[in-house]
């Protein structure tokens, strides 16, 4: 007989539409998988490999390095949670309102977000592609950048226009990008190809 985790017994054990409350709930996946909300939907992915996240953490550097010498009154995260009404998202790399995360805050509210970005994996395609980057911009956050691995890194920057986004560079090597007008990020994918391949 299997013995299922507190996590899967959790989950089996539900009904009905889940809430933003249930999912926070919910104890650490033991594959570390990530759960995420929409309007009463869950949605998981499994856990990201090593590419996924030497992508993510060079990249949430670059940012870092960004608002400290801007002095922006942001602060950025990688895989943290960010949730509205009805929703929650995990986003591989957040940039929220730092008056909006102070210590001990589980999830950033959704209209805090000044950008959001999400690294594309075979799991995860659609996901990244369609339908965040169209949930995002329902909330009105202004930037949304989709990360691609293949066929080599490289970073599509989207700002916010009306109701949906529209792309306005694809990062390939080194630029410097403005975030919503509030900061801007010298980016380096020399250097994420550097951490990957070394």
């Amino acid at each position: 007989m299997a013995i299922m985790s507190v996590a899967e017994t959790r989950i089996d054990d539900h009904e009905g539409p889940w809430t933003v409350e249930d999912v926070l709930a919910l104890p650490e996946h033991p594959a570390r998988a990530r759960f995420e909300v929409v309007d009463g939907v869950l949605m998981m992915s499994p856990a990201p490999g090593w590419d996924h996240q030497t992508v993510s953490s060079e990249l949430h550097m670059q940012i870092k390095a960004a608002l400290a010498r801007s002095g922006a009154p942001f602060r950025s995260g990688e895989a943290v949670n960010v949730m509205g009404e009805s929703r929650l998202f995990i986003p591989d790399i957040a940039v929220v309102d730092r008056a909006a995360v102070p210590r001990g805050t589980l999830a950033a509210p959704l209209d805090a977000a000044v950008l959001l970005g999400e690294i594309v994996s075979p799991f995860n395609q659609v996901a990244d592609r369609l339908l965040k980057p169209a949930l995002y911009a329902q909330a009105k956050v202004p930037a949304y950048w989709r990360v691609e691995l293949r066929p080599d890194p490289h970073v599509v920057v989207h700002e916010l226009a009306g109701d949906t986004y529209r792309e306005v560079a694809t990062v390939t090597g080194k630029a410097s990008v403005s975030v919503a007008g509030e900061f801007t990020v010298d980016l380096d994918l020399d250097a994420v190809r550097r951490e990957l391949e070394g």
